[in-house]
């Protein structure tokens, strides 16, 4: 009874490689993360272009880098005013949103 379950068959065995071989070149490969540099242009980009209630401001940064191709799952609203601030404090751009104290 043994010899009958551990004979597979030549053909049976190679279907089953390529098919385990198809499946995983399917499988879905996962976005890159977005770099500072990354978010720093998004924010640059979203100031540029961004009209609306500051609240708003984080989802469309969020928004530009989804649709560069980034996985934002793990990008924070505290990364995106971060940056922001940091940007405005530098100089790089103006604070036009109007959410920093002078």
């Amino acid at each position: 009874m043994s010899d009958i379950i551990d004979y597979v068959p030549e053909d049976v065995l190679e279907e089953i490689v390529s098919a385990e071989s198809e499946l995983k070149q399917k499988r879905k490969r996962y976005k890159p993360y977005p770099s500072s540099r990354d978010v720093v242009e998004a924010v640059i980009e979203a100031v540029r272009t961004f009209s609306g209630h500051p609240d708003e401001f984080p989802d469309y940064v969020l928004e530009i880098l989804e649709a560069r191709g980034f996985d934002v799952r793990h990008v924070t609203l505290k990364r995106i005013w971060r940056t922001y601030e940091m940007l405005v404090r530098k100089g790089v751009i103006g604070d036009r949103l109007g959410v920093l104290a002078s």
